[in-house]
């Protein structure tokens, strides 16, 4: 008896442990979608490692979840996919390698140099090694204060020995209002092996600057805008909120004619409650034509004001709810002349749809990739349906290179109309993003779909961001800004700074700031979906002190935190102050300060949060200092 019991013991033992085991069964791809044979597949520190069989298939046991499993093989670059109980009972279960990457050896170019003034337009400032380091991806700087930058060729020796003069720049980072210039005189990573976090980029957000774009609309843009036959100008601006000055999010408006009695723009509340309506972006407005903004209750704005005079509040009689869900698609050109850059994008997209889900998991988070070619190529779009499953909108992605494609302009419009009528987005979700990817425009024929997509984009609240890559021109780029706008997006672009791809035109802006593409991305899906709670305490929010700058002007705020009234101090002459919130919008422009020199100031009506008021010095400097707004301080 005493010799059974243990062996009793052993069984129960196994037994209970081979009832947690469980089965996984998949197959493994590479880029080219062939099924692959011979790959490692192992959970992460465990020696139960298999091999695919020669149809890519695989079985392998799991004893806990969730766990991590590990796929490699010679000439492919190593994976690792983490399995849970949703994905272990996927029947379809695949993975997609990529091949190896390469990387070419460093070599040294030159990074910075002194300039004459009259040889150099716009703003110039020096910059030193240290700022340089870590601004840009790959670059390093050396004992000789030359820059080392990764898989970029050297441009030989006879041209450091040319003058400063002699040398091209361009744009790095604006840093406290001074505009960075680097030495471009280099030649591109032509070969490099493709990296994530290597794609540099800029942003113009045109809601920011919105005196400058009426400017360009009326003087650069103004052929352009007839060209496209659109007019992003008359812009009305509406806050919504409840009762209790909560923002209301994911909210229907309308800015309908008082003349015709018809909707002119329909629009959808973003994460602050606020809604972009326009009066004639797509139609010539009638001499004296007035309208009103409405909700889908029937409560009205009678007069508007354009947003010159600042942004309308329109109070709902309802309570406020945060959906937890969020949609974003990305649209990529794949045609032929995205050779040069696709396959960076794609492990860009990798990398800033990984970050993203992992930075919210509390929120439901679906992905959707389109990509798309040109009439008579191999195929004009393909998409994969919005999905949370991380691993199969990735599997699309790395399955897809550039090809076709021919002439300049491309299949834009289908490929929007694939990601506006053919994806499901939720109607619930608090944020829907579409990022569009591309380096040509529309067809001449397409013209009128593309804005009639527009329409439909902002009135089911998809918020289009363009990325501009190699060989974008001045038209398709005004065209990618009016979209934007015309959906509250912002315009986004590749720069040359990384050394990939082909030439990048600079946008027509004063100044912008260069950041990693990756970067780029995540900080504007950070903007869009931040929203907050209905139920939060505002006792919460953090305390943010009185900043007194160590130069010599000094901008005081008080309160801070607010319940509404607070003023304005500066000890020097500022120019202009506006009120934006916290992604940067501006929402009123502050007239004259009062005669003991003090702006005093109301903001009781916006929701509570973090408000920012920018100024202008005398010297044309801008700066920025934080404000909270809270209920009952």
């Amino acid at each position: 008896m005493r010799k059974i019991l243990p062996f009793l013991l052993l069984v129960c033992l196994l037994l209970s442990i081979s009832g947690l085991s469980q089965e996984l069964k998949g197959r493994v791809l590479n880029e080219s979608g062939e099924r692959t044979s011979g790959v490692s597949v192992q959970f992460q520190n465990k020696s139960n490692a298999i091999t695919t069989r020669p149809d890519g298939s695989f079985k392998i046991m799991a004893t806990k979840l969730p766990d991590t499993l590990v796929f490699s093989a010679p000439g492919y670059e190593p994976y690792k996919v983490v399995i849970t109980e949703k994905n272990i009972k996927d029947p379809d279960f695949e993975v997609v390698l990529l091949n190896t990457r390469v990387s070419m050896d460093e070599v040294v170019v030159r990074g910075f140099a002194a300039t004459k003034k009259r040889d150099v337009t716009g703003s110039v400032a020096s910059i030193s090694r240290e700022e340089l380091s870590g601004k840009v991806a790959g670059v390093t700087i050396a004992a000789d204060e030359s820059a080392r930058s990764r898989g970029t060729a050297s441009p030989g020796k006879e041209y450091y020995k040319a003058s400063p003069e002699s040398r091209s720049y361009a744009p790095i980072s604006p840093v406290d209002g001074k505009l960075y210039l680097a030495d471009t005189n280099i030649a591109p990573r032509t070969g490099m092996a493709a990296k994530s976090r290597i794609l540099t980029a800029g942003e113009v957000n045109d809601f920011n600057k919105w005196k400058m774009w009426e400017e360009y609309s009326e003087n650069e843009f103004r052929a352009m805008g007839i060209f496209w036959g659109v007019k992003p100008v008359n812009r009305y601006s509406v806050q919504l909120t409840d009762k209790k000055f909560r923002a209301l999010v994911n909210e229907p408006v309308y800015l309908v004619s008082k003349l015709s009695g018809d909707t002119v723009w329909k629009a959808m509340t973003d994460n602050t409650g606020k809604a972009e309506l326009w009066g004639g972006f797509l139609r010539n407005e009638k001499e004296g034509e007035t309208y009103y903004i409405t909700d889908r209750s029937g409560n009205k704005l009678q007069s508007p004001s354009a947003f010159a005079n600042g942004v309308n509040l329109l109070t709902a009689d309802r309570g406020c709810g945060l959906s937890p869900d969020v949609d974003i698609a990305f649209v990529v050109d794949a045609t032929g002349s995205m050779g040069d850059e696709i396959e960076f994008l794609k492990l860009e997209l990798e990398d800033v749809i990984r970050h993203t889900m992992e930075k919210y998991k509390s929120l439901t988070l679906r992905a959707a990739p389109v990509f798309y070619r040109d009439n008579g190529d191999a195929y004009v779009t393909r998409h994969a349906g919005f999905n949370d499953d991380l691993l199969k909108t990735l599997n699309f992605i790395k399955l897809q290179s550039a090809g076709g494609g021919g002439d300049t302009p491309e299949a834009v419009d289908q490929a929007m109309s694939t990601a506006i009528d053919s994806l499901q987005w939720n109607p619930e979700a608090r944020t829907r993003i579409l990022f569009l990817i591309l380096d040509a425009p529309p067809h001449n024929e397409g013209k009128e779909r593309i804005r009639q997509l527009t329409l439909k984009a902002a009135a089911k609240g998809i918020r289009i961001v363009p990325i501009a890559c190699s060989g974008t021109d001045k038209s398709t780029e005004f065209l990618l800004r009016s979209i934007a706008l015309a959906t509250n997006g912002t315009y986004t672009f590749l720069t040359n700074h990384s050394g990939v791809g082909n030439t990048h035109i600079e946008p027509t802006t004063d100044k912008y700031a260069v950041e990693l593409l990756g970067n780029l991305m995540e900080r504007i899906i950070g903007q869009y979906v931040d929203a907050k709670d209905c139920g939060a305490d505002e006792k919460n929010i953090a305390q943010v002190p009185v900043r007194v700058p160590e130069n010599i002007l000094t901008v005081k705020l008080y309160p801070n935190p607010t319940s509404g009234n607070f003023i304005i101090e500066s000890n020097k002459e500022i120019k202009e102050i506006y009120i934006a919130d916290f992604t940067g919008k501006l929402l009123m422009k502050l007239g004259a300060a009062d005669k003991k020199g003090k702006w005093q100031v109301n903001i009781g009506m916006y929701p509570s949060g973090t408000y920012l008021i920018k100024y202008i010095t005398a010297d044309n400097k801008w700066g920025a200092e934080k404000l909270v707004l809270m209920r009952g301080v």
